[in-house]
């Protein structure tokens, strides 16, 4: 079956690549986001270099995350960092329809704090295959791409943008892909995607370097496709399905998930102002285990300058894992991507009284299965955003996570096989330039 599926993402690879190569500015739902380069051929691949463009995002970023103690276990130390650090990126103009792209991607203490303090925040290095607490420093983005028409081809180290891969952007720096990639909109309001992953710089860089996480993927790697359609007014449908190349990893043991599925669509109700309704779908094939399956519900509608939405996820069988993102409706902000079997209902509001600025308060409940017992716990998350000018913004994080006595308790002593987690707070505050 296996065979199967991956010869026909080969064949569909081919038929893709016969076709006319497209604008690598292109996101996952097709909008353009890249502005147009001017094209050099012959022997101008120089003019094409030096007409190149560079830039530089940085974050200034403090992050605080203090722990309550239980009746168990004592607090754990605070987690506290204050760094500066971003994206210095070259990419060239197009030459012959290729270009090329580079980037230094950095995260550096600025000395306030203790480095061993810095860790829990995950903005300097957790320690694997390298110090912990050090300055995260790594080349993050080194690709060639070629475009033409209607297909994008890309080869090396980059981001990607799918609904179960993404750079999962909680921290100063995204996680990146070492990965190849076809993209295709020759379908009429429709792109699709195929992509090969072979490894990855871990949840938001903290690893400062890439690794092949054979003992999750497979030593081979993860192979993928991707779509988005929005053929239907007021109507469109994202889905993704990964498979691990090989379901062992280099030491010959089974990995635990072979596959990774996911759908969701957005309707446009016709009556109040921007009325919608959101359902997904998700689920991962289990070796050795119960597959699991996931699915969510959101509406929302504005009042005015307020958002409103409600939100719903159910978790059953086994625990449902994203590659790195934070797919679900009820997850803002944690974003671990491995969800024990629960149920979730909340709530967000967005207020925005400017142009500049956006107030967005949530609210949710999750309650584990029974024999789970980690997420079990409320949530409230306060997200403010204010931008300064075009170049410039400020963002204020704040998070509250009330774990119930249940898990508390099980932190220690794994009651039923599952471990249970301490309350805590986060709060960051983040300062946004870009030139």
């Amino acid at each position: 079956m296996k065979k199967s599926i991956l010869l026909s993402l080969a064949v569909s690879t081919l038929v893709m690549a016969s076709h006319p190569i497209g604008d690598a500015g292109h996101a996952l739902d097709g909008s353009h986001k890249s502005p147009v380069q001017s094209t050099h051929t012959g022997s101008s691949i120089i003019n094409a270099l030096k007409d190149g463009k560079f830039s530089f995002k940085t974050r200034t970023f403090y992050m605080i995350r203090t722990f309550e103690s239980t009746a168990t276990t004592p607090s754990k130390d605070s987690a506290e960092a204050l760094t500066f650090g971003g994206i210095l990126k070259y990419e060239s103009a197009a030459w012959n329809n290729f270009k090329v792209g580079l980037a230094y991607y950095g995260n550096h203490s600025l000395g306030f704090f203790d480095r061993a303090d810095g860790v829990g925040t995950s903005n300097l290095q957790t320690g694997n295959g390298n110090q912990a607490g050090d300055d995260i420093t790594f080349l993050g983005e080194a690709y060639l791409q070629y475009n033409n028409a209607n297909t994008m081809i890309k080869v090396g180290r980059q981001q990607l943008a799918t609904p179960l891969i993404q750079n999962h952007d909680l921290r100063a720096l995204p996680s990146v892909y070492e990965a190849a990639i076809i993209r295709n909109k020759d379908i009429p309001n429709t792109m699709i995607e195929l992509g090969y992953v072979r490894a990855y710089s871990g949840f938001v860089s903290r690893d400062s370097r890439f690794n092949d996480y054979n003992s999750k993927w497979g030593k081979d790697g993860l192979a993928y496709i991707s779509f988005k359609n929005t053929s239907i007014d007021d109507l469109s449908v994202r889905g993704q399905y990964i498979i691990a190349i090989d379901d062992q990893s280099k030491s010959a043991t089974n990995i635990a998930v072979e596959d990774y599925k996911y759908l969701d669509a957005k309707y446009n109700l016709s009556f109040g102002t921007k009325t919608y309704l959101k359902a997904q779908y998700g689920g991962n094939g289990y070796q050795d285990a119960d597959d699991s399956t996931m699915y969510g519900v959101k509406v929302g509608t504005s009042f005015g300058i307020l958002d409103t939405a409600l939100v719903f996820n159910d978790i059953s069988n086994n625990s449902f894992k994203a590659v790195e993102s934070g797919p679900m409706y009820t997850d803002w902000q944690q974003g671990y991507g491995n969800y024990e079997p629960s149920t979730a209902i909340g709530g967000q509001l967005v207020f925005k009284p400017m142009k500049e600025l956006s107030l967005k308060v949530g609210y949710v409940d999750v309650s584990a299965n029974e024999g789970n017992l980690r997420d079990d716990f409320s949530e409230f998350n306060f997200d403010g955003k204010y931008a300064i000018n075009s170049s410039s913004k400020i963002r204020v994080r704040y998070s509250f996570k009330n774990q119930t006595n249940e898990s508390e308790n099980a932190i220690s002593g794994n009651l039923n096989g599952s471990s249970g987690r301490e309350d805590r707070q986060d709060f960051r505050v983040i300062y946004y330039l870009n030139f």
